[in-house]
C-alpha cells in the first residue's frame, strides 16, 4: 500500500502539467480539423497520401478516451490520498471498496484505447 501512496503522490505533482498539455493537444487537433474542413473541393494534400479521414475520426475518440482515463487517474489519486490518512489495518478494505472499481474502469478504457489506437492504418490492414 505504501508503494501506491508514494507512486500516486508523484503522479499528483505531474497532473496539472499533464492537464495543460492534454488541453493544448486537443485545441491543436481541433484547429487542424477546422482547417481541414475549411479546405476547398480541390485539396492537394489528398493527392499526396497524407489525408486519412479514418485517422481523424479515431483521433477524436482517442482524445476522449485519454480524457476519461485522466479523470479516473485524478479520482484514484484522491482515493489514494484519503487512504494514506487511514490506519494501516483499514487501508486494505478501503482499497478494495474505493480504489478497485475506478481501477477496473481505467483498465477497460485502456483496452478500448488500444483497440481504437490501432484502428485501420493507412494501407487498410488491421494488425
Amino acid at each position: 500500500m505504501n508503494d501506491y501512496i508514494s507512486a500516486y503522490a508523484q503522479v499528483e505533482h505531474l497532473q496539472s502539467d499533464y492537464d495543460q498539455k492534454l488541453q493544448k493537444y486537443s485545441e491543436l487537433y481541433s484547429l487542424a480539423r477546422k482547417r481541414d474542413n475549411d479546405r476547398g473541393i480541390f485539396n492537394v494534400e489528398c493527392f499526396h497520401g497524407k489525408h486519412h479521414p479514418e485517422t481523424c475520426k479515431n483521433m477524436t475518440e482517442i482524445i476522449d478516451l485519454v480524457r476519461q482515463i485522466n479523470e479516473l487517474t485524478k479520482r484514484q489519486t484522491s482515493v489514494i490520498h484519503a487512504m494514506a490518512s487511514l490506519p494501516e489495518p483499514e487501508r486494505v478494505k478501503f482499497w478494495h471498496e474505493q480504489f478497485a472499481p475506478p481501477a477496473a474502469e481505467e483498465h477497460a478504457l485502456r483496452e478500448k484505447l488500444q483497440v481504437v489506437g490501432q484502428g485501420t492504418p493507412p494501407g487498410g490492414r488491421v494488425q
